[in-house]
């Protein structure tokens, strides 16, 4: 082999090996930017529930704001659920407007559909994340709502929420077998003719739940638009 042929070589070598060390910086450096961005991409989507009274009702259904309100919104909703994931920002909107100032009441309801035994298993767990750690119902909506979007969706998924809780899984599957908040959730949903998710209804006090009137129709299917659901609960303040 002649003195020009291994230096050619030893070229060659030298550009492969930069070549690889190219490709290793710009993968480190994707994954990097992966993590950074991801998170903003997505939003957080975890909204502070800190400082907001947090009750549940005598079938277990979980409220949320100022106890004294008089307004509550019920939704009923499937985390897996594309259309409630679409419905995100109007339920946002209202949570921002009207439960952080105290003026209405949030009740949020697991009703399975396009997520089906998944979302009901998912509903068991969130049941039991509850009675280890108060308050984890509502960070584990959001959590539950971001795992979905992003493809994410499956019984292994409760496992991560659980560790992103702080909470003992094991103790919460043990729990989940006896966990019954859910079929109790469909049942009411049922007998209020919810039959879809999104489904929004209103309650003023204590009176019998009831889908949102606007402008002459009525939004039983898909979720009130937000300008419904501002004028019924300005309504009952």
């Amino acid at each position: 082999m002649t003195t020009q042929t291994q230096d050619m070589m030893k070229v060659n070598t030298q550009q492969r090996n930069r070549t690889m060390i190219g490709i290793v910086i710009v993968i480190a450096i994707v994954g990097v930017l992966a993590i950074i961005l991801l998170p903003n991409l997505f939003g957080s989507g975890l909204t502070d529930y800190s400082g907001l009274g947090q009750t549940r009702l005598p079938d277990g259904g979980f409220v949320i704001g100022n106890p004294n309100a008089n307004v509550t919104l019920i939704e009923f909703a499937d985390y897996s659920c594309p259309a409630c994931q679409s419905y995100l920002p109007t339920m946002d909107r209202f949570f921002e407007e009207y439960v952080k100032t105290g003026k209405a009441k949030f009740e949020y309801r697991i009703f399975p559909t396009h997520g089906g035994e998944t979302t009901r298993y998912m509903g068991q767990m969130v049941e039991c994340f509850e009675e280890q750690k108060p308050g984890s119902f509502w960070v584990a909506k959001d959590l539950l709502f971001q795992s979905s979007m992003r493809g994410r969706y499956d019984e292994t998924t409760a496992r991560t929420v659980a560790n992103q809780l702080g909470v003992d899984y094991s103790t919460a599957l043990v729990c989940a077998d006896d966990a019954q908040q859910v079929d109790m959730d469909v049942e009411f949903g049922r007998n209020l003719g919810v039959q879809s998710t999104p489904a929004v209804l209103v309650r003023y006090g204590d009176s019998t739940p009831q889908f949102i009137t606007y402008n002459g129709q009525q939004f039983s299917r898909g979720g009130a638009p937000y300008e419904a659901i501002q004028a019924a609960v300005e309504a009952g303040i």
